[in-house]
């Protein structure tokens, strides 16, 4: 079963609450589409392009660097700017102005078109089934993988050992090569891990904040906090919160578990690169309306968990870390603040509908379909498509 083949099988549209105007404005508001571009790295580029500073640029989410996605664009309108920008994997076109940039808070959700391909025949009925019963039930609101791009070298969280104070670790991490990286940035990052400590021997293969870093600690030997400081403010940021998903990830499968043990509920699971996604086969109905309105922590240090069954599983989850709350604070950073939040355990997706389905003109001999759908902003799409991968929680390795 594969998604995101080519860029069409994977669409999504930013729904967008900000009231826009034709007046010039404090910020210019643009429609952005994209597609083989990270979010990050396409900033990084517009604001070079654009001869602007980074935080003068901002969006209201971190959209998949595979597929076809859209969504709005807001520039600090400092001086005259092009109405339309187009080039290879990008077009930015000027949609009016705003007096406030755009944000998360402006997001209502997003609306995807996902075409899932290569789809065994034998498991053309249990998909459909599954969607039917993500229709009915929803499903758990995990933060899926792509929320984890900064650990998917399999080493560790960042994240982690920026709350626990590790500055050299942390940057370690930052450095540590994956299999996602584009050649030069590979390249880089092994030179930087292989000579740990003599950072002038790479400085002819850095670019961009690696350089930044680099050319820093090559004259200031062990400075690690400040040279993290260098780093992206909202880089920062999304490795701390990406670590405190996980840790909710890991409270709501406990929660599921012991759910499942009060209420009979059969568990189905998906591997991931960190354990397993637990899913709920189905709910009964009085069950799925009061399930719709739990929320459970994306714990920080200003975490309060009044319910002793909930305090309780967060606690082994924190002990299994090696972590406590009162760790989950970004000290010794520069204008950086995380706190603990609430989200809610189950989302239901709107307006489900499967399409398209039939055999798969790139896979012969397999199947394809194809699901649109809503959803709220920062729940993923993605684990839709993994509920209907998922089997019964004994035959999932873990």
């Amino acid at each position: 079963m594969k998604i995101k083949v080519l860029p069409e099988d994977f669409i999504v549209r930013e729904q967008s609450e900000l009231t826009l105007s034709a007046r010039r404005g404090r910020y210019a508001v643009y429609a952005l589409s994209k597609r083989g571009w990270d979010t990050f790295d396409l900033l990084g580029y517009l604001a070079k392009r654009l001869r602007l500073a980074p935080r003068d640029l901002s969006v209201g989410g971190i959209k998949d660097r595979f597929g076809h996605t859209e969504q709005l664009l807001s520039v600090r309108a400092a001086g005259p700017l092009p109405p339309l920008l187009e080039e290879r994997g990008f077009r930015l076109e000027l949609r009016g102005y705003a007096g406030k940039p755009v944000t998360a808070r402006v997001v209502a959700g997003n609306r995807f078109t996902i075409t899932v391909r290569d789809i065994d025949p034998r498991l053309e009925e249990r998909c459909l089934a599954a969607a039917e019963a993500v229709r009915l039930w929803g499903l758990p609101n995990y933060y899926d993988e792509q929320r984890f791009g900064s650990a998917r070298h399999g080493r560790g969280f960042m994240g982690k050992e920026l709350f626990l104070g590790h500055r050299e670790r942390a940057l370690r991490l930052y450095f540590t090569p994956s299999g996602h990286d584009d050649r030069r940035t590979r390249s880089l990052k092994s030179c930087l891990i292989e000579r740990w400590g003599r950072w002038a021997e790479c400085l002819d293969l850095a670019f961009g904040d690696y350089r930044r870093v680099l050319e820093y600690l090559s004259e200031h030997r062990g400075a690690f906090t400040r040279a993290l400081g260098l780093l992206d403010r909202r880089y920062l940021l999304f490795v701390l919160n990406a670590y405190q998903s996980f840790l909710y990830n890991e409270i709501l499968a406990g929660y599921l578990k012991r759910l499942a043990e009060a209420e009979g509920l059969i568990l189905l699971a998906r591997a991931w690169r960190w354990g397993s996604f637990l899913f709920y086969e189905r709910l009964p109905e009085e069950l799925a309306g009061r399930l719709r309105e739990v929320e459970l922590p994306v714990p920080g240090y200003d975490s309060e968990i009044p319910d002793p069954e909930l305090r309780a599983i967060a606690e082994e989850v924190l002990e299994r870390e090696g972590i406590v709350l009162s760790d989950l604070k970004a000290r010794q950073l520069s204008r950086i603040e995380v706190h603990g939040v609430q989200r809610r355990m189950i989302v239901l997706p709107g307006d489900l509908q499967v399409s398209g389905v039939g055999p798969d003109e790139l896979y012969p001999g397999r199947r394809r379909l194809t699901l649109e759908f809503s959803l709220p902003r920062g729940s993923y799409a993605t684990l839709v498509v993994k509920r209907l991968q998922a089997v019964p929680l004994a035959a999932s390795p873990r």
